[in-house]
C-alpha cells in the first residue's frame, strides 16, 4: 500500500466521524432563502417537452452558394427566352412567299367599296378605308398588307388612279404613288419590300411604305409585270410591238434581257404572262399559225409555259378542236388552271397537270364567248391551300365572283354581281 492510499483511508475516517450528526451552521438561512422562491414553470424551459433541435431558432434566409445562385439566375434566363421566342412565333410567323398556304380572309371590291369575308363564317364586313372609288385589292405574298387602286372621281378613260396600301386589318392606310393616268397590273415582289406597275405603258417599282416610284425607263412599252420567283431578282413583262417579246429587268432599271426565243407570229402573241412557283418557267397565252386550228373567225389560242433557261416553249395539250386561253399555277406548282375554248363559242374552266402530261379536268358551267377566245370575261386564281379556284364571271362593268372546289363539290358565290369587282385571298402560315 502506498502513502497516498493510507492518506486517503484517514481523511474518509475523519469526515464520517466529524459529519455524523452535524447540521450546517447556515441551514437556517438557506431555508428561509428558497421557500419564498417559486419554482420555474415548466412551459418556460421548451426542452422538457420539446426535441431539443427545434428550440434552436432558425435563421430566416439561408444565404444559398454563388453557383447555386448563377445556376438558378441561368435556368430562368432560358426560360425567359422561349418564353419571348414562342410568343414572338405566334405573332410574326409568316407564310413563304410561294408555295401552299392557309387560306386567310377574302378582300373583295365591289361598287367601290372594299369588304372583307370570313372564309369560315361567310361574314361580310365593308372596311372603312375614307373617301373614294376603291377596287382591285391585292394581298402581299406574306399576308400582312394590302393593296388597292383609288380614283377620286368618275372612272372615266383615261383613268387617273392612286395605288393604296394598308395593313391587312386596314390600318396604316396610305398612298404609295401619286394620282396616275391609266394605272394597270401591278405585282407585289416577294419579300413584299416593292411594287412593280405599268402607267401608260411604262414600268415602274414603288416602295409600299411610300414615297417617289422609281421609272424603268428601258422597260417601255411594256405589259404584265410579273416578279420572277423565288428571289425576286427580275421583272418578267411583255414587251409591246408588232412581234412581242417576253423580257426580263433588275428592279432598278439595269440587266434588260430578251426571255423568248422565237419571233411572235403577230400582236397576240404572249397574252397575260405569268410564272412557275419555282421561277423556272413564263407561261402565256398566244396565237399561232404553227400550232392552231384554222377557224373561219381567226385563229384557236393555246396556252404555253417557256424555260426561263433556255426559252423552250411547252404547248399544253388539250382536246381537238379546242384552243386555251389565260393560264395559272397552283401554289405547289404541280396544276394549271386555263379556260378552254369550245368552236361553238363557249368557254370552260379546265385544271391540268403542270408538267403538261395533260389529265384535263373541266370545273363550271360553260360561258358564251367568242369562238376565238378573244373576250372571255372571267379571271381566276387558286385559293392559297390549294382546294379551289376564286373565278369572277363577267366584266368591269357586272361581275359576280365565285368559289369552284377542285374536288367537284358545288361552288359558291362569294359576292354578288356588281361593277368593279375583284377579289384576293389571304396567305397565312400553314
Amino acid at each position: 500500500m502506498t502513502s497516498n492510499e493510507r492518506f486517503e483511508q484517514t481523511m474518509s475516517s475523519w469526515l464520517r466521524e466529524d459529519g455524523a450528526f452535524r447540521v450546517a451552521d447556515h441551514l437556517d438561512e438557506v431555508l428561509a432563502v428558497t421557500s419564498e422562491t417559486r419554482q420555474r414553470p415548466a412551459w418556460s424551459s421548451l426542452e422538457r417537452w420539446l426535441p431539443v433541435d427545434t428550440t434552436f431558432r432558425p435563421r430566416l434566409f439561408n444565404a444559398p452558394r454563388l453557383n447555386q445562385v448563377l445556376l438558378v439566375a441561368a435556368l430562368l434566363i432560358a426560360l425567359l427566352g422561349l418564353l419571348l421566342l414562342a410568343v414572338g412565333s405566334q405573332r410574326q410567323r409568316l407564310p413563304e412567299p410561294f408555295g401552299p398556304a392557309r387560306n386567310g380572309i377574302f378582300v373583295m371590291s365591289r361598287d367601290g367599296v372594299l369588304y372583307a369575308i370570313d372564309p369560315t363564317t361567310s361574314q361580310r364586313t365593308a372596311l372603312a378605308l375614307g373617301e373614294g372609288f376603291d377596287f382591285s385589292p391585292t394581298f402581299s405574298r406574306d399576308g400582312t398588307r394590302f393593296l388597292f387602286l383609288r380614283s377620286d372621281g368618275p372612272l372615266t378613260e383615261p383613268a387617273i388612279l392612286t395605288m393604296m396600301v394598308a395593313n391587312a386589318d386596314g390600318s396604316d392606310l396610305h398612298a404609295v404613288t401619286p394620282p396616275t393616268e391609266s394605272l394597270d397590273w401591278f405585282d407585289w415582289s416577294p419579300d413584299g419590300t416593292r411594287i412593280a406597275y405599268v402607267a401608260k405603258g411604262q414600268l415602274w417599282v414603288a416602295d409600299p411604305r411610300g414615297g417617289r416610284p422609281l421609272m424603268l425607263p428601258d422597260a417601255k412599252p411594256a405589259h404584265f409585270p410579273t416578279w420572277l420567283p423565288p428571289d425576286g431578282k427580275e421583272i418578267v413583262y411583255r414587251l409591246e410591238a408588232t412581234h412581242p417579246t417576253v423580257m426580263a429587268i433588275r428592279p432598278d432599271g439595269t440587266g434588260r434581257h430578251p426571255i423568248s426565243v422565237t419571233r411572235a407570229n403577230n400582236g397576240y402573241d404572249f397574252q397575260g404572262i405569268g410564272v412557275s412557283p419555282d421561277g423556272t418557267k413564263v407561261t402565256f397565252t398566244r396565237w399561232s399559225t404553227a400550232v392552231a386550228d384554222v377557224d373561219r373567225n381567226g385563229w384557236l389560242p393555246r396556252v404555253y409555259a417557256m424555260d426561263v433557261e433556255t426559252g423552250k416553249e411547252m404547248p399544253f395539250p388539250t382536246a381537238s378542236g379546242t384552243g386555251q386561253v389565260g393560264i395559272a399555277y397552283s401554289p405547289d406548282g404541280t396544276l394549271v388552271a386555263y379556260a378552254r375554248i369550245h368552236r361553238e363559242g363557249a368557254f370552260q374552266l379546265v385544271v391540268a397537270n403542270a408538267d403538261g402530261s395533260g389529265n384535263e379536268r373541266t370545273l363550271g358551267e360553260k360561258k358564251p364567248c367568242k369562238p376565238d377566245g378573244s373576250n372571255i370575261d372571267a379571271t381566276w386564281v387558286f385559293t392559297p391551300d390549294g382546294t379551289a379556284l376564286v373565278v369572277r364571271y363577267g366584266n368591269d362593268d357586272s361581275a359576280a365572283t365565285h368559289l369552284l372546289p377542285l374536288d367537284g363539290s358545288p361552288s359558291s358565290i362569294l359576292l354578288e354581281a356588281g361593277r368593279f369587282e375583284f377579289a384576293d385571298v389571304q396567305r397565312r402560315a400553314p
